[in-house]
């Protein structure tokens, strides 16, 4: 088979079929009646002026280039907007508290700190548990300078909503709003201990007093809080745990603590029941200041010296819980005490006596030291006593 072409015999050197140029340039003829097509002369094109390599080369390059600034505009609009919508200074805060760095989370939502915010420290976030492990943003929403964003934090394997707001300060290029967190009000860890006002407690490890109404409250932020009561060899207190859940100033319930005493504080009680009544028999005074026994009736006429109280019988007592004034202090069992004095008169001289007499320890445990146990009586110069 031939890639040649055999000439068609019927025309001339093969190119029979081509129409004459008369017949394309000139004016056909038609039967009478028929129409007549027209055809505008034949203008020779003048032929076209090739770009050199370097046009071309500088055409690509202008319209690549235009396509570049296009599409960077619009990436560079796509990443101003990502980078400074609302909800990008929730998430910086957030991050940096779900990993446990407090300072820059603090820092980072305009927190301020004091003194007795000794739960806000990366050290005392780092003992508590049920924090802040995760979060999901819900929604964003802005009106004029000021936006809301809803979140949800994972905290103590469940959901707990949380809402921040921002306010706009200044714009970026003088087109992309600046957000900045407001601090969001935290939670408090709330402690409570029926016993002596300065009582020591540990929170998350850190220790602080209670206030003379026997409460402390501390900042914190999201999480679960061990509680102990810290009396040392004297008192103690069952503990427990405080639950900060999320943002927006909500309380934890409060761990209530109920201080009693040790073995060894309940004999430092005793103690100091038995040292006041050593006091008051040390008395050389018919009414002891103080004291549950007294003696009265003496005679003007005589002159009363070596005057002693002897106590016969020491009285037993024991030690309650806790009430208003201190640990409870009951006497069991009365003591017995007498008093002796020399007199001398116009009638000559003597020994006068008096008793025995009750000796009511009945008193609160106030507090305790280092040295051991504080006791105040309730039954002062024989209030609830007789004297004789």
């Amino acid at each position: 088979m031939s890639d040649q072409h055999t000439p068609d015999p019927g025309q001339q050197n093969g190119w029979g079929a081509v129409p004459s140029v008369s017949s394309i340039r000139g004016t056909q003829d038609t039967a009478a009646g028929a129409s007549t097509t027209s055809y505008a002369p034949y203008a020779p094109r003048a032929p076209r002026r090739k770009l050199r390599r370097g046009q071309v080369v500088g055409i690509i390059a202008g319209i690549a280039a235009l396509s570049l600034l296009l599409v960077g505009g619009i990436a560079g609009s796509l990443f101003g907007s990502a980078t400074h919508s609302a909800d990008r200074p929730v998430r910086a805060f957030l991050d940096d508290l779900t990993a446990g760095k407090v300072d820059d989370a603090l820092d980072a939502a305009g927190i301020d700190r004091t003194k007795s915010d000794v739960l806000l420290t990366d050290a005392a976030y780092a003992k508590a548990s049920g924090k802040v492990t995760g979060y999901r943003v819900a929604a964003t929403r802005t009106d004029g300078e000021t936006a809301t964003v809803s979140a949800y934090l994972r905290q103590g394997g469940r959901d707990v909503a949380a809402t921040f707001t921002l306010d706009q300060n200044g714009t970026d290029w003088g087109v992309f709003p600046v957000w900045e967190l407001q601090a969001p009000d935290l939670g408090t860890v709330d402690v409570s201990v029926r016993g002596p006002s300065g009582a020591a407690v540990q929170v998350a490890g850190t220790s602080v007093k209670t206030a003379k109404d026997g409460t402390v409250s501390l900042r914190a932020l999201p999480g679960t809080y061990a509680v102990a009561y810290d009396g040392g060899k004297w008192t103690k207190a069952t503990g427990g745990s405080a639950v900060v859940g999320g943002f927006g100033g909500s309380s934890s319930t409060p761990v209530q603590m109920t201080a009693a005493l040790t073995n060894a504080g309940e004999q430092a009680a005793k103690r100091a029941v038995d040292a006041w009544v050593d006091g008051c028999i040390a008395s050389t005074d018919a009414s002891p200041a103080g004291c549950s026994f007294y003696a009265y009736g003496e005679n003007p006429a005589y002159t009363y010296t070596n005057e002693k109280w002897t106590l016969e019988t020491r009285p037993t007592v024991s030690v309650g819980s806790w009430s208003t004034n201190g640990w409870l202090v009951t006497t069991t069992t009365f003591g017995r005490a007498t008093f002796t004095a020399d007199i001398a008169g116009a009638g000559g001289t003597g020994t006068a006596t008096a008793g025995p007499l009750n000796v009511n320890a009945s008193g609160y445990i106030t507090g305790f030291s280092g040295s051991g146990a504080t006791f105040r009586s309730a039954v002062g110069n024989g209030s609830s006593d007789t004297g004789s």
